[in-house]
């Protein structure tokens, strides 16, 4: 796009059939052809001249360069327009700009607008520096933005108007309620005039009240007789309707009766139809039952005398309608009696009955059930028409009375009607008379009320007024307190306490009061954000007390953007979650679906806590948290997250937290967020942990403080409502009104004595709490000891990544530090052993899980800590221990007076030792009154035990250290060691801390602090292999059995879902499982982290264990790291260290049960595996490479020595065997490198004899230094004589004591160095200013450009000029020299001048270039250089000046290329072995021999300088270049001698080398010497030369001695 305006295969064929069709006709305009390569050119040019592309990049870090080094097109196809920090007059303009708001109302001084505008960008400038120094101090980022800056401003404006509204409220508020209290002590006389009249007023309604009460009794007791009267005439008329009443329930009950039968007679006559009847009729012949049920009828509907016959009843039937409506209007009530005698004979026949008759005629059936009925309702109705007669008299003589009742209601009525005249006017008066009573009551009252109300806030009264005019000032003064507080909200939360009080007490504060800034006097801007009572309501929630975590609680809900915790020990996102409580959302990134759950929570207003977030944060969110809002017209607000647009809530709030110690995030991320330093501090943890300990020793104690700070603090909240609610109430009331609201009153007095009360309180209580603190603080320099711990291993991370511990786990072992001490009723005997306890057990847990090199580091971060809080006997002098920490020296020495026995720098370093107090005479005394003394002290091969020459052997042990320090830093572990062992109380506990246990016991104890939420995690070291321990202790613990209580899973790809499984069924079922090398696998560590918190909720079972193993790797999450219990399985430092875990490996009753032989051998084995784990300490001079020894090698070839040992019959031990399973197997199994394995059969051939069998020297050719094999006994002989062994040296080795010297020196320089990295850098520390890294590399690369310019050998030119005869193989050998000379050379110089371009800007800077630089501003070799170039081990200056010799004697050669030089130096030689194979090219060429038969003999002269060889050698060459370490060579015994102290090197003599048959024989006297180019050896091998000694030869294979070429 940038380049051509094209991208391929955007569009498909059909998009382009529409571009082309769109653009046609314009494209024919502009003169383009009509197909469809000149539409597309049309298109691409309308494209490139109206496309505008804006492209926006971070200027932090690499990013940007390397983009633009991959797609050039960045770079030349578009204008770069870079953003500076805006300058200072930039900011004071925006500022100024948007402060202009304020000038109406809250600002209306223009001189203090503009000044608060320069003080704002004061602020933003002074923040810069902050970070610098922030970073230079404690290596910490932070960054400042524009943004930040805006928000700055924004964030003032909207705080100082707030705050000045509220200042305008509470001003209003407190002069109604003065106005108030003005208005009521006016009014008292007033109202006690009014009181006085309306007392005459009710006197006088009282006398007339009580005549209307008399006439009211009479009429009474009038109406009283009428009552009587007509009471009783209800009486009467109630009994006879009572009476009618009765008989008619008692004739309705007997006609109910008959009721039923009536319903079914109409029922039946309902079922006949006219069909029916006429059916019946026109039977010619019916059954007589027929005739004699239409008989019957005809007795009821005729009422005939007799009973008729068929034709009879044809006849009554006659018509058939006629007869069903005469049934149907048959009145059953009145039958004669001779019809229901006729009738009823006819009924008792048997057959005259439905069920018979329906079967003959269902019109006979249905009209036998109507004959049936009728008769029956008939017979019962007669039996109650004489008892309906009786109702009916009776109810008409109930009318009767009623009427006479109704006319004597009447007469009550109008009687009644005067009472209640009089009873009114009776009510009025009476009213009338209680109004007045009331008025008089109220008077009364209104009077009281009135008293009490001026009374009562009297003080308030005097307080408020005294109120009104300090807020109206402060009104004023918040112009500079909410400019503070802005920008400490804005700006202060980053960084550390020192650094936050530093910012706006020094810098912020002093700028307001310099521009006369409005400000109150020692305004602290905590109490502009927040008051007492909000504090108090945060430490109720959890928030910790000490001063940063109220800041940071204040920034949290002050700040107007998203905060963004810095939280490693969760302090701040458990405050959160307290405060907000199950309204909060809490989620991580690794949550599944989390943002789906971030959408809910957005879009219901919902607050939302992001856990655990790492330093880049998700791109997706990003919209979010630079609060891209869109608003479109009056509708709702739309946020854009991820692919679509969704519904923003202005009440969503948004929290986030990183777990990260020290995080590194974008300036994107900080100008987007408010980020919150809440890490704890040494001052809060120091509570907390008072508070533990305290809770432990004291825990009634404790509570009760728990009680009381939650009360003060719930007092000071209350009182401050109560506050507010009084001044409301009363500035709230009516002044009208306001004596008469007796309720208000009330409340008014209730809140002012419940203020009373609580106040009252609060001095109890301040009282009570001084008394329980003088009892806690007892306990306070336990505390201390726990803050100043867990600081101290919180370092640890600076060293290495994978020491990680968490606050929760530290407090776990701190708790049973205390369970573990010892009991004392002495509190101050208690706290002194309690600190003894929790120092050791802290000290133990770390250290179990630092690598070895580094545990030396710890004992002394613990040591020197003390030291500076004054700890230890011995006495502070910070001047010293900077002196110790940093081994300054001076710049310039002019000449070493003592340069044959001193180095350079170690001389420079005592000239700047001199500077300190007690120093002065030191270099005088050194050179001048005692050197040959302080020489021979030098050379001591323990000076840190020999004392100092003339009066300096009297220094204390703070001054000796500087002194080793300045001369034999080797020297220096070994002088902390010893320090820390005399001064640290129990010191030799934490040097040899688990030095005699073997990895099983220390794994058992650690298991004692295990539980199933707390993993076990080994950090791998080569050759340590945790698995059979772990598998040991399963079998003691739970029997372990492989895949069925015990797994153990090998991770790599695919091998994540089997993990999971195991975990799931061993945390529920309680079985170990083990996940090895789970550092293969680091993105899947994370949500093994989250399962392992889910575990933790779930609870597991308490027998489940999780056993974890990786290399260090920086992929491995943090928060698994911190929960775990580390723990590493490295050989310990130190040989006595390695023979006591070597010897613990075998159990005491096993061991006192084996034969003695075997002890001895066994014995002599742990020493030798001892000897070959410590070897590698010494580097190259120990071993070519690095082999993983592990005590599996000890126990498989223990396991052997049984094996061929225990039952054999035979009397001689197979030596031979044994030495060849070790040495070619077990451990030789390891060995790659041809030297390392001859080494290592020299030392089981020395110790594999039968003289080990007895008291054997088990110091190899060493003089002055002996330790024998003990002889055979128990084991507790065994251990006894280890630690008898004579302080550990070299000579142990078989080596030289000059080879520790290396090695120890370089510990040193990485002790103190890594110390130093630890220690908090003081302001004032910088030096002069330096030079920029590309300024130095630029002038670099123009030095070296002007040394190698015109470096040029013309190989072709010579190579033309000999002839075929005189090329021999010396001629090629120098070909091929100049050869590669030419390439390097040329390498360098086109690098070079491709750099020299790229500074001055003609080439974009590559990634090969970029390397280059850098590699010359560090001074080290480029890597195309390193290809190209010659084995090398020297820095880039170093390096050059022996690149100038080696040229100069490839000059010297080339000169005359027929002859070789007298004497060869082969250390100046890019390929060496070429020329010594040109040596046994030219003997086999002489003498006729086979090249393969062939080797290079060395004959070592007498000639020590080259110059003074003034002829070829007569057979081979001359050589020189080489150099012996590990011995040196004896010019006039001319054989192997020891080195001299301190010389690591020594120049060997010309050498002659000549080639000849190779030896059958190895001569005895002979060393084969093997030949490197470099002192790292491997792979630079040369060849092997012949050096002759007197000693065995055996003694410089242990001693590795070795010629190197190029010792740098």
């Amino acid at each position: 796009m940038l380049s051509s305006g094209n991208i391929p295969d955007l569009f498909a064929r059909e998009e382009y059939d529409n571009i082309f069709s769109a653009i046609r006709n314009a494209a024919k305009f502009a003169g383009y052809a009509d197909d469809r390569e000149a539409l597309f050119q049309y298109f691409l040019d309308k494209v490139r001249s109206n496309l505008h592309l804006v492209l926006c990049h971070s200027p932090v870090g690499s990013t940007f360069r390397v983009r633009g080094r991959k797609f050039p097109a960045l770079i030349s196809c578009m204008c770069l327009d870079v953003f500076h920090p805006w300058p200072r007059d930039a900011l004071v303009g925006v500022a100024e700009r948007f402060m202009e708001v304020l000038q109406e109302k809250n600002i209306q001084n223009e001189e203090v607008l503009a000044s608060i505008a320069q003080h704002s960008a004061e602020v933003h400038v002074s923040v810069y520096k902050a970070n610098q120094r922030y970073l230079d101090e404690e290596r910490r980022y932070n960054s400042t933005t524009p943004k930040s800056f805006l928000e700055l401003i924004s964030f003032y404006v909207r705080m100082l108007t707030e705050k000045q509204a509220s200042v305008d409220y509470n001003v209003s508020r407190l002069e109604r309620g003065l106005n108030i209290m003005r208005d009521v002590q006016n009014g008292v006389a007033d109202l006690k005039k009014d009181l006085e009249v309306t007392l005459v007023q009710v006197d006088e309604k009282k006398i007339s009240t009580e005549e209307l009460i008399k006439q009211v009794t009479v009429a009474s007791a009038a109406a009283a007789v009428e009552r009587e009267a007509a009471r009783q005439e209800q009486g009467k008329c109630e009994a006879l309707a009572t009476e009618a009443q009765r008989m008619k329930m008692e004739a309705d009950h007997e006609l109910n009766d008959a009721l039923p039968a009536m319903e079914k007679a109409a029922a039946a006559v309902d079922c006949l139809d006219k069909a029916s009847i006429q059916e019946l009729k026109a039977f010619p012949k019916p059954p007589h039952e027929c005739i004699d049920v239409v008989a019957a009828c005809g007795f009821l509907l005729k009422q005939e005398k007799r009973k008729l016959d068929w034709k009879g009843c044809q006849k009554m039937m006659q018509s058939p309608q006629q007869f069903i409506d005469d049934v149907k209007s048959f009145n059953a009530e009145e039958i004669p009696e001779q019809v229901l005698a006729n009738t009823d004979a006819l009924i008792a026949l048997p057959f005259f009955n439905f069920e018979s008759m329906k079967s003959k005629s269902v019109a006979a059936a249905y009209l036998t059930n109507w004959v049936v009925n009728i008769v029956t309702y008939n017979k019962i109705y007669t039996k109650v028409a004489p008892l309906m007669e009786k109702v009916r008299v009776a109810n008409e003589t109930t009318e009767s009375a009623k009427l006479q009742l109704r006319e004597v209601e009447s007469r009550v009525e109008a009687v009644e009607a005067n009472c209640a005249e009089l009873d009114q006017q009776l009510s009025n008066a009476l009213l009338d008379k209680d109004t007045m009573e009331r008025q008089a009551a109220s008077c009364v009252q209104r009077l009281s009320t009135a008293e009490r109300l001026v009374s009562g806030l009297h003080e308030e009264n005097e307080r408020w007024a005294s109120t009104v005019v300090d807020l109206r000032d402060l009104g004023i003064r918040l112009i500079g307190n909410c400019m503070l507080a802005s920008a400490f909200v804005g700006y202060a939360s980053p960084f550390s306490a020192r650094l936050r009080q530093d910012l706006w007490q020094q810098v912020w504060t002093s700028d307001l009061k310099q521009r006369e800034i409005p400000m109150t006097n020692n305004i602290d801007p905590l109490s502009v954000l927040a008051s007492d009572a909000d504090v108090a309501g945060w430490m109720n929630e959890g928030l910790p007390a000490d001063r940063v975590s109220v800041e940071n609680a204040s920034v949290v809900t002050s700040c107007s953007r998203w905060p963004l915790l810095v939280d490693p020990q969760q302090q701040g996102a458990r405050w959160i979650k307290q405060r907000i409580g199950e309204e909060l959302m809490v989620i991580q990134l690794s949550t599944v679906k989390w943002l789906d759950k971030v959408i809910f929570s957005v879009q219901t207003g919902g607050q939302l806590l992001i856990e655990a977030l790492a330093e880049e944060i998700d791109a997706v969110l990003e919209p979010l948290l630079s609060r891209a809002v869109i608003k479109r017209g009056r509708g709702p607000l739309f946020l854009k997250l991820g692919p679509d647009e969704i519904e923003y809530d202005s009440k969503f709030q948004l929290y986030l937290q990183s777990k990260l110690p020290n995080p590194h995030f974008r300036p994107e991320i900080s100008a987007q967020c408010t980020v919150v330093n809440f890490i704890v501090t040494p001052e809060g943890l120091e509570e907390q942990i008072l508070a533990l300990v305290v809770n432990c020793e004291k825990p009634q104690l404790e509570e009760e403080k728990q009680i009381l700070v939650r009360r003060q603090n719930e007092f000071k909240v209350v009182l401050s409502r109560l506050e507010d609610e009084l001044l409301s109430q009363l500035s709230a009331a009516d002044p009208g009104t306001i004596l008469d609201n007796l309720p208000l009153i009330e409340g008014l007095e209730k809140t002012k004595q419940t203020s009373r009360e609580i106040a009252m309180q609060v001095a109890e209580a301040e009282k009570t709490e001084a008394e329980i603190n003088h009892s806690r603080e007892l306990y306070r320099p336990v505390a201390a000891e726990g803050s100043m711990l867990f600081f101290l291993v919180v370092e640890l991370s600076t060293v290495q990544h994978m020491y990680q511990y968490s606050l929760d786990a530290f407090n776990t072992f701190l708790q049973k530090a205390i369970d573990r001490a010892q009991a004392s009723d002495d509190v101050k005997e208690r706290t002194e052993r309690l600190i003894a306890s929790m120092r050791i057990t802290v000290f133990r847990w770390v250290n179990r899980g630092l690598f070895e090199d580094h545990k030396l580091i710890f004992c002394c971060m613990l040591a020197f800590r003390l030291l500076q809080l004054r700890q230890l006997p011995e006495d502070f002098v910070p001047a010293h221990f900077s002196f110790l920490m940093r081994g300054p020296a001076v710049t310039h020495i002019g000449e070493n007076p003592l340069s044959d026995w001193l180095l350079d720098n170690s001389w420079a370093m005592v000239l700047k030792l001199i500077e300190l107090e007690g120093f002065e005479n030191f270099a005088q005394n050194m050179e001048r009154d005692a050197p040959n003394r302080f020489r021979d002290w030098m050379a001591e091969l323990a000076p840190e035990e020999a004392k100092l020459p003339l009066d300096w052997k009297t220094l204390d042990s703070k001054y000796f250290r500087l002194v080793i320090r300045c001369l034999r830093p080797d020297r220096m572990s070994s002088a902390l060691a010893k320090w820390i062992r005399q001064t640290l109380p129990n010191g030799k506990d934490y040097i040899d801390c688990d030095a005699s246990l073997s990895f099983y016991k220390v794994l058992s104890s650690s298991y004692e602090d295990s539980t199933s939420m707390t993993p076990f995690f080994f950090i791998l070291s080569p050759g340590a292999d945790p698995v059979k321990e772990v598998e040991a202790l399963g079998k003691v613990l739970i029997g372990l059995q492989a895949n069925v209580n015990y797994h153990n899973v090998a991770m790599g790809q695919g091998q994540d879902e089997i993990a999971m499984q195991k975990l799931e069924l061993g945390s529920k079922e309680g079985h170990w499982v083990m996940l090895q090398n789970i550092h293969l696998m680091p993105s899947w560590c994370a949500t093994l982290e989250k399962r392992l918190d889910a575990f933790a909720v779930e609870n597991s079972n308490p027998y489940f264990r999780l056993f974890l193993s990786a290399d260090p790797s920086a992929g491995i999450p943090i928060g698994l790291l911190e929960r775990s219990i580390k723990l590493t399985n490295e050989p310990p430092q130190g040989l006595l260290a390695n023979l006591r875990r070597s010897f613990a490996l075998f159990n005491r009753e096993e061991f006192d049960e084996r034969d003695s032989k075997i002890k001895s051998i066994l014995f002599a084995l742990c020493h030798f595996h001892s000897l070959m784990l410590e070897r590698k300490k010494f580097g190259a001079l120990g071993y070519n490479m690095k082999y993983p020894f592990s005590n599996g090698d000890l126990r498989d070839s223990a396991s052997v020595l049984y094996n061929y040992l225990e039952g054999s019959t035979a009397v001689k031990i197979p030596w031979e065997d044994l030495r060849y399973i070790f040495g070619e197997i077990m451990y030789g199994g390891h060995i790659v490198d041809d030297w390392d394995r001859r080494m290592c059969e020299k030392y089981l051939s020395y110790f594999m004899q039968d003289d080990i069998l007895d008291e054997m020297e088990l110091v190899p050719y060493a003089d002055g230094l002996s330790w024998k094999s003990p002889g055979p006994g128990t084991h507790e002989k065994y251990l006894e004589h280890i630690e008898t062994m004579p302080p550990e040296s070299p000579l142990f080795f078989g080596m030289h004591p000059n080879a520790e010297i290396d090695f120890r020196t370089k510990m040193c320089h990485n002790i103190f160095a890594l110390l130093q990295l630890m220690q908090p850098k003081k302001m004032g520390q910088k030096g002069a200013v330096e030079e920029s890294p590309m300024t130095h590399a630029e002038e670099m690369c123009s030095e070296i450009l002007d040394e190698v310019r015109e470096v040029r050998f013309n190989v072709e030119e010579v190579a033309g000029q000999l002839t075929d005869e005189e090329k021999g193989p010396y001629q090629f050998v120098l070909m091929q020299e100049c050869d590669c000379m030419n390439c390097l050379v040329h390498e360098m110089v086109r690098g070079l001048n491709e750099l020299q371009q790229g500074f001055k800007g003609e080439l974009t800077m590559s990634e090969h270039m970029e390397h280059l630089a850098e590699a010359l501003y560090e001074e080290t070799l480029p890597v195309w250089w390193v290809k190209l170039g010659f084995p090398s081990t020297r820095p880039l200056r170093s390096w050059l000046v022996n690149l100038k010799d080696r040229c100069s004697q490839l000059e010297d050669w080339f000169a005359e290329p027929i002859h070789i030089p007298k004497v060869v130096d082969v250390s100046k030689l890019f390929n060496p072995q070429s020329f010594l194979t040109a040596i046994k090219q030219v003997c086999c060429q002489n003498q006729f021999l086979e090249l393969d038969r062939l080797q290079v003999f060395t004959e070592v002269t007498k000639r020590i300088d080259p110059k003074t060889v003034d002829s070829l050698a007569r057979e081979g060459a001359y050589v020189t270049g080489m150099y012996l370490e590990g011995a040196r060579w004896d010019v006039n015994t001319n054989c192997l001698e020891d080195s001299r102290p301190k010389d690591m090197f020594t120049r060997l003599p010309v050498i002659n080398c000549k080639a000849g048959l190779q030896q059958e024989r190895e001569d005895k006297n002979v060393y084969m010497c093997p030949t490197y180019c470099v002192p790292t050896r491997r792979p630079h091998f040369v060849f092997v030369a012949q050096l002759r000694t007197k000693q065995p030869a055996a003694k410089w294979v242990l001693a590795g001695v070795a010629i190197i070429l190029d010792i740098g």
